[in-house]
């Protein structure tokens, strides 16, 4: 009965799309994917057309991804690191989160893109591409979801022989056996898709490449592939979930037999994590995959649910409801008892402590202020849908979260007695320092590129900076940032404490926590400054010599006004590339910590130069002096 109400619902979505292929055809079918037809892309209508929802969606979906990155990431490392984990159950662990990188990787950056992108198109290859990595990864998932059943029923009902069970061997063709029924299964999709006959439609209504929502697009037959997509799901589903189903019935039949309370719970407390993780896939997943692909908001919810959530909150679920890997014990390679780090701040005088409140909260709202109104301006106003002021938009985003990243806590510190910090705490805004910094030094190196092809190739301007290209330099940037800041928080996770707790800063930051290491820092102190010297000079330097090439074109132009002129379009770049380079590279090339000139530096790159970037590039602006004026004389406008 659903696969027949399936096959109905697809027959009338296609002669929505299809009114002239309800009858017979004369002419031979194009076909999409055999070389056949005209169709390279596909369009994508994605989670909305509201340009406000659309960068609200960036947003939330960004941050996701980055957790994603960084939980799973982490949950290798600390398996990886500690002997005591080297358990079937982490060995699949491990994998499992593996699966979960990989499978965010396929489906967010795609979205992220086409978030910001007016037109969300993608090619027929990239479709097919993305169609065979989509299934291949949940496949994989629920068949490693299934072996760690198995690994938990054996632990629990069979914990003598548990050893002998769950070798190292079979674990490893367990692994093995996942990857490849998942791969035959995902080649048989693929074969799927590629035998699909399509007309003129192009339209997919959903964010992604999925076979169910290229059904609606054919105008050949569809039943057959239906009923093997269907048959596939069931069996890739079913075929999974009820062997967790029948280990979990002897589980729970074992954990009631045993009579004491603190027993029971003892044991269902080693399977209620994956519990929770096989419920929160298979729930959104079968209910994805035996639904009619109509593009409706539960679709693309579902889809969400299981290719975007589901990767992000595996992490969470297993670290916070199991106590081998509980927060300290994780970040401290369980070498500590420190739960908390105390900050020694800016001053202890109270009288000090309350004028640099004032002092830093008037920054703080001048930096919110100010850069909320770049982004709202460069939205609003069309003159200023440039490259240029594109960058510009995505600097003030960084520096309202560079800002947001120390500054609050600054402050209730400043009010405070005791500045204490967790070291959850520490380690996370280790992380967003070094993500906001490093993508703000991305940032201005790809707008001193802006600057170079504008003054030194004015020409060919509109074709180099064409939209595609500025997103994916902004992608990139973020990209190359995480993967920076994914290895200093390593560095950091990996650093051994004694009784040592207090940080000479106001913030914690890498540098601040060598003192307190009672471990050989020796490389990890090798590491950072290499990792400064090429994010930093490898930022700079493309920044110097488009500087170099763009002073020598100015020289160049024979009147005074076409000199000034062409300075005027990049000097606030350059003093804002002053500004951030200049304190960044001074606080993080000097070997001591907390001395007033270290804080001071700090204080410029991490609060005050968020607060100058927005005056700098609205002081020395005309474009932006004038949409201002065009957006507030038609706010008031609209209020009279």
């Amino acid at each position: 009965m659903l696969l027949h109400h399936y096959i109905k619902v697809l027959e009338a979505q296609k002669s929505e799309h299809y009114p002239v292929c309800a009858g017979p055809r004369t002419d031979p079918p194009q076909v999409a994917l055999r070389n056949h037809s005209t169709i390279t892309e596909f369009i994508l209508t994605g989670l909305s057309d509201d340009p406000h929802i659309e960068a609200l969606l960036f947003v939330l979906f960004l941050v996701f991804y980055i957790l994603t990155m960084m939980g799973n990431l982490t949950m290798m490392l600390v398996i990886r690191a500690d002997s005591h984990l080297h358990t079937p159950m982490y060995f699949f662990l491990s994998h499992l989160s593996f699966v979960d990188l990989y499978l965010s990787c396929v489906a967010v950056p795609k979205l992220l893109k086409d978030l910001l992108s007016e037109q969300k198109t993608i090619s027929v290859e990239g479709c097919l591409a993305q169609i065979f990595f989509v299934f291949l990864g949940p496949g994989n998932e629920a068949y490693l979801l299934s072996a760690m059943a198995y690994d938990r029923y054996a632990a629990i009902c069979h914990p003598l022989v548990y050893g002998q069970v769950m070798s190292h061997q079979l674990c490893v063709r367990l692994v093995v056996i996942s990857w490849g029924l998942a791969s035959l299964n995902a080649v048989i999709i693929e074969l799927l898709a590629i035998n699909l006959d399509f007309c003129d439609a192009q339209t997919i209504h959903h964010y992604m490449c999925e076979l169910p929502s290229l059904f609606p697009l054919s105008c050949s037959d569809i039943s057959i592939s239906i009923s093997i997509l269907s048959l596939s799901t069931i069996f890739l589903g079913f075929g999974n979930f009820l062997p967790i189903f029948f280990s979990y019935v002897r589980i729970i039949l074992n954990i009631l037999s045993i009579s004491s309370t603190a027993g029971r719970s003892k044991a269902f407390s080693t399977c209620s994590s994956h519990l929770v993780a096989v419920i929160l896939f298979f729930g959104s997943g079968m209910l994805r995959y035996l639904m009619p692909p109509s593009g409706s908001s539960l679709n693309l919810l579902f889809s969400i649910q299981y290719s975007v959530i589901t990767p992000l909150l595996n992490p969470l679920i297993y670290s916070l409801k199991n106590k081998e890997k509980g927060p300290p014990q994780m970040a401290l390679r369980n070498h500590s008892t420190i739960t908390e780090f105390i900050l020694t701040g800016l001053s202890d005088d109270p009288h000090i402590e309350a004028l640099l409140f004032v002092l830093f909260l008037g920054i703080y709202l001048l930096t919110m202020m100010g850069n909320l109104m770049m982004l709202l301006v460069i939205r609003t106003d069309s003159h200023l849908h440039t490259p240029m002021y594109f960058f510009l938009s995505n600097l003030s985003f960084l520096d309202l979260c560079f800002s947001s990243v120390t500054v609050p806590k600054l402050l209730k510190d400043l009010l405070s007695e005791k500045k204490t910090i967790p070291v959850e705490g520490c380690l996370t805004q280790v992380f967003f320092v070094f993500i906001t910094a490093g993508t703000e030094a991305f940032l201005l190196s790809v707008m001193a590129y802006d600057r170079y092809v504008a003054i030194c190739h004015p020409l060919f301007y509109s074709q180099v900076m064409s939209s595609q290209f500025c997103i994916k330099l902004v992608l990139a940037s973020w990209g190359l940032a995480s993967f920076n800041s994914v290895i200093i928080v390593l560095l950091a996770i990996n650093l051994d404490f004694c009784e040592a707790q207090i940080i000479h800063h106001y913030t914690c930051e890498l540098p601040s926590l060598f003192p307190l290491s009672c471990s050989d820092i020796s490389v990890s102190i090798d590491i950072l400054i290499c990792l400064i010297l090429l994010h930093g000079f490898g930022t700079f330097l493309p920044v110097f010599f488009s500087y170099v090439r763009i002073v020598s074109t100015i020289l160049s132009i024979s009147s005074t006004t076409g000199r000034s002129k062409a300075f005027s379009t990049c000097s606030s770049h350059l003093i804002a590339v002053i500004l951030f380079f200049g304190s960044g590279f001074v606080r993080y090339l000097m070997p001591s910590s907390g001395s007033s000139l270290d804080l001071l530096s700090s204080l410029q790159y991490s609060a005050v130069t968020p607060m100058l970037n927005p005056l700098i590039y609205s002081l020395k602006n005309m474009e932006v002096k004038a949409a201002v004026k065009r957006v507030w004389e038609k706010y008031l406008q609209y209020f009279r």
